[in-house]
C-alpha cells in the first residue's frame, strides 16, 4: 500500500482503502471497568476540510496499515474527504490536538464515510468527564451539585458501552443525542474538581450501571421512563415529587400553537395529513404521554415527549403542559424544560445549595441504586 504527503505550510495527506480494520472495530471490546479505558467520541461530520494541529510533537498514523505518515514538530495538518481513504490516527506529546481551532485531549481519529469526515477524539474516560460536566450544567453551581452531575454523566457513558449493540467507529456522539461534550474547551477548575474528586464512581442497580438520565427542570415531578419512551421499564427511573427546582428560569411556562404551525409540522413528518381539526392528551401524573391529533384524513398518534420535540424553537419545554383552546389553536401553561425523567438538575443546585452531598442527591433522584467504583 503506497502514501503520499506533501508538507507546506499544512500537510496533505494521500491514503488508500476505506474500510476500517477489524483491529480497529474490535478496539471497543476491552474492558471498560478500568477507569483509564478509553471511549470513542464523534465530534462532527464535515464535508469540509478539517484541520488538525498541536504546539508540540505530532504524530500520524494509518490505522489500516499501521504505518507512520507524519512524525515531526509543531505544524497544521489540514485533511481533504476526497483524499482521506483509509482512516488515520492523530496524537502529540504533553499537549492537546487542536481541531478545527478547539482542544481536545486524547487522539483524533479521521475516516471517510460515504465522502464526510468523522473526527472522532478517542480519549479516557475520565476525560471526557470532564469535557462533559460543564457542557450539560453550570460548572459555578455547588461543588456537590456538579460532583452528583459528574456521576450522572460518568454512569451514562459506562451504560452506553455496555449496551451497544452494533458495531461502529464510534461510542456515542458530542451532542444532546447522548451527551453534550465540548473537550477541552468546556473544562473549567471547579467542574474537573467534581471529577477528580468522584473518580471511577458509577450508579448500579443489580450490579450494573444504570441508564442515569437528566435534564434542566422536573416542574415538581420527575416520571418512569416508560411513559416517555418505549422501552423497558426501569425500576429506578420512578415517578416522584421534587420539592426543589422553583429557582428554574422554565419552572414555569406558556406559549401558543397555532393549528396552521402543528399542520406544518406533521407534514413533515406524515404523508396525507389534511387539516387539524382538533387534538387531545392523555396524561399520567400530569405530564402528557399521548397526543391524538385529528384531521380531515384521519388521525394521527404521537407520544408526548415526540409532540415536545417536532415543535420548532423550544417551544414546548416539557411534557408537563396543559392545553386551552384559542382562536387560532393553543396556548400551552406548563412546568419545567427536558423529558422529566431522572435527576433535575436545576433541583440538584438547591438541594446542594441546602447542604445535601452529591450521594444525597443521587440517591434522590435514582432509586434503589448502589455506588461503585471502578
Amino acid at each position: 500500500m503506497s502514501c503520499k504527503f506533501v508538507i507546506t505550510i499544512t500537510i496533505l495527506i494521500l491514503i488508500s482503502s476505506c474500510t476500517p480494520s477489524q483491529q480497529f472495530l474490535e478496539q471497543r471490546g476491552e474492558v471498560i471497568s478500568d477507569k483509564s479505558s478509553f471511549i470513542r467520541v464523534l465530534l462532527h461530520k464535515s464535508d469540509a476540510p478539517v484541520v488538525v494541529g498541536s504546539v508540540k510533537r505530532i504524530k500520524v498514523k494509518n490505522l489500516k496499515s499501521g504505518k507512520l505518515l507524519v512524525d515531526g514538530k509543531s505544524k497544521k495538518i489540514k485533511f481533504f474527504s476526497d483524499k482521506l481513504s483509509s482512516p488515520v490516527e492523530i496524537e502529540s506529546w504533553d499537549a492537546p490536538l487542536i481541531v478545527n481551532g478547539k482542544p481536545y485531549r486524547g487522539k483524533i481519529e479521521l475516516h471517510n464515510v460515504t465522502g464526510k469526515i468523522y473526527v472522532i477524539n478517542v480519549v479516557s474516560m475520565e476525560h471526557y468527564i470532564m469535557g462533559v460536566v460543564s457542557a450539560e450544567m453550570s460548572p459555578n453551581w455547588h461543588i456537590e451539585a456538579v460532583k452528583a452531575q459528574a456521576v450522572a454523566a460518568r454512569t451514562y457513558a459506562f451504560h452506553t458501552l455496555l449496551n451497544k449493540k452494533s458495531a461502529s467507529i464510534y461510542d456515542l456522539d458530542s451532542t444532546t443525542k447522548f451527551q453534550v461534550y465540548k473537550g477541552m474547551e468546556g473544562e473549567t477548575t471547579n467542574s474537573n474538581l467534581a471529577v477528580s474528586q468522584t473518580a471511577g464512581q458509577i450508579l448500579s442497580y443489580n450490579n450494573k450501571p444504570i441508564l442515569a438520565l437528566f435534564h434542566s427542570t422536573c416542574g415538581g415531578r420527575i416520571i418512569n421512563n416508560k411513559y416517555v419512551w418505549d422501552g423497558e421499564d426501569l425500576p429506578y427511573l420512578s415517578d416522584k415529587a421534587v420539592p426543589y427546582g422553583k429557582s428554574s428560569p422554565h419552572y414555569r411556562w406558556k406559549t401558543e400553537l397555532t393549528l396552521y404551525e402543528i399542520k406544518k409540522v406533521l407534514d413533515s413528518r406524515y404523508n396525507n395529513i389534511g387539516a387539524v381539526t382538533g387534538l387531545s392528551f392523555k396524561k399520567h401524573q400530569g405530564r402528557v404521554v399521548e397526543v391524538i391529533i385529528t384531521h380531515k384524513n384521519g388521525r394521527a398518534n404521537v407520544s408526548g415527549n415526540d409532540f415536545r420535540m417536532m415543535i420548532p424553537g423550544g417551544k414546548v419545554k416539557s411534557q408537563f403542559f396543559n392545553a386551552f383552546r384559542t382562536k387560532n389553536g393553543l396556548r400551552l401553561e406548563g412546568r419545567g424544560w427536558g423529558h422529566g425523567v431522572g435527576m433535575c438538575q436545576y433541583s440538584a443546585k438547591e438541594m446542594a445549595e441546602e447542604g445535601k452531598t452529591y450521594k444525597n442527591i443521587l440517591s434522590f433522584f435514582y432509586k434503589d441504586v448502589q455506588f461503585t467504583k471502578f
